[in-house]
């Protein structure tokens, strides 16, 4: 099967068996451990300029060791039981977004309703959420494959299509609520290409994208802080105002590293003008203390847990395996594209954090999640019989 032109891996066949070969994909693990150490490192130095420099290194320490257990534990698991499960990691969205409406629960920052403070912990609803759309789309796509022709395009029911609708548009609206336009076009754009690389028609995404339109014109209008970053980012490069000035700390940051940096701990400019140095703008912390060599490693690294994550998808042992891995995999390449992008002023400042590195727990295990999930997929391959008959023969 070809989804769009886009050549996949075949389903399993008669002379091929799904074989579950109990490890893990190795380079992609290490990948996310390693921008999980390079995080923890600049969470670190960019606290140094705070009051309370150990306990955001602490936090973010912790974090990241939970982090990796959580990995490690959803690895073990069947990733077809999170079909199972959809529901729930579904209604726990839902309730941690009602959740920043409660007083004294619901935190308002910069005008905005984003996070929620229980028990200690500080949490962002929407990124659950879009973990349990990845999964929904997932499930909704494996559906549609079942009725649909083995080589011809998914056939959609109107009434699964329907309460797929109705489910996003929940999410939506609350998101939009707070208001969080970038985290909803993030989670809409992960969403899309899962369709697109699924093999839905193109005359019917088009039609999903003509209705997205009418909300997105009255968001804008509703809120006119998004159109001044858009015009904002356009003048950036050619003014001095207040408003670029986010953008210009960034590009000194990272230019003022040169090719090794100024070390960790050392900075010319991230404690002192920066904005957000460990969280939105952690990339130009990297430029700025581990120079040109540490932001192609970060680089570097997100391109091999991509590729990585892609190859997972193209082996996976059948469908559903399949849209779990491009969802997850595409969900943290396009953050961090988002983040970097940020960063270095090739996109309009969005609070954005860079995956497995900015501070925050919230992002670090809803990440984790989803990089679990795609772990347990690689878990399984698709094998010739006359090589299943050596495995098993090894073993015996």
């Amino acid at each position: 099967m070809k989804a769009m032109g886009i050549p996949l891996a075949e389903p399993p066949e008669a002379g091929k068996t799904p074989l579950p070969t109990r490890k893990v994909d190795i380079l992609l693990l290490f990948a996310v451990t390693f921008l999980l150490c390079i995080g923890i490192g600049m969470v670190m130095s960019a606290s140094l300029s705070t009051n309370q420099p150990f306990r955001l290194f602490s936090r973010q320490l912790i974090s990241g060791v939970i982090a990796l257990g959580v990995m490690i534990v959803v690895a073990r698991i069947d990733y077809h039981r999170w079909f199972e499960w959809r529901l729930l990691l579904y209604a726990g969205g839902m309730i941690s977004l009602i959740a920043l409406y409660i007083p004294h629960v619901g935190m308002v920052m910069n005008g905005a309703r984003r996070w929620i403070h229980l028990a200690g912990l500080t949490l962002q609803p929407s990124e659950l959420a879009r973990d349990a759309m990845i999964i929904l789309t997932a499930v909704l796509l494996v559906k549609a494959r079942k009725l649909s022709p083995p080589d011809g395009p998914l056939v959609l029911p109107r009434k699964n299509l329907i309460s797929f609708g109705v489910f996003l548009g929940l999410y939506v609206i609350l998101i939009l609520r707070e208001p969080d336009f970038g985290s909803c076009v993030f989670m809409l754009s992960v969403l899309f290409l899962m369709f697109f690389l699924g093999g839905v028609p193109l005359s019917l995404l088009a039609r999903l994208a003509a209705a997205a339109i009418p909300v997105v014109v009255w968001f804008l209008v509703h809120h006119r802080y998004t159109l001044e970053r858009f015009s904002n980012f356009r003048m950036a490069r050619h003014a001095s105002s207040a408003a670029a000035t986010q953008l210009g700390q960034s590009l000194v940051a990272l230019g003022s590293g040169g090719l090794t940096g100024a070390g960790l701990g050392h900075d010319w400019v991230g404690g002192g003008i920066l904005p957000e140095p460990g969280t939105d703008f952690i990339f130009a912390l990297v430029g700025e203390q581990l120079g040109l060599v540490g932001t192609l490693s970060v680089v570097f690294l997100f391109g091999i847990l991509f590729y990585r994550g892609m190859h997972v998808a193209k082996h996976a042992p059948d469908f559903a395996g399949r849209m779990l891995a491009l969802g997850f995999t595409l969900s943290i390449a396009i953050e961090a594209i988002f983040n970097m992008g940020v960063a270095t002023g090739l996109l309009p400042t969005k609070g954005i954090p860079l995956p497995f590195m900015s501070f925050g727990g919230s992002s670090l295990l809803a990440n984790a999640l989803g990089v679990g999930i795609v772990l347990s997929v690689s878990r399984f391959s698709v094998l010739p019989l006359q090589e299943q008959s050596l495995l098993n023969g090894e073993r015996r």
